[in-house]
């Protein structure tokens, strides 16, 4: 499965919403779901999922989908 379709439906099972709901403008202020609790949800599954480890800063960054994008591109995991 191609790292984004993952990506999309990673979001959609941690938040809880439909994949098609969440575009690169979703961010923790627009998606009612997305918590505190869910963002350590999703950071943990994005790691074991793609294995990969988060840095701190990363974590605190990745607010929106097009932030967490940019974060897998810098990591290798998407394409740029």
């Amino acid at each position: 499965m191609e790292p984004l379709s993952t990506l999309h439906q990673i979001v959609a099972s941690v938040l809880r919403v439909r994949a098609d709901e969440i575009g690169p403008d979703a961010t923790m202020d627009t998606v009612d779901t997305w918590n505190s609790l869910t963002h350590i949800e999703f950071v943990t599954t994005l790691e074991e999922r793609f294995a990969i480890q988060l840095t701190d800063d990363e974590i605190a960054g990745m607010t929106s989908l097009g932030q967490v994008q940019r974060v897998l591109r810098e990591r290798g995991v998407l394409a740029p």
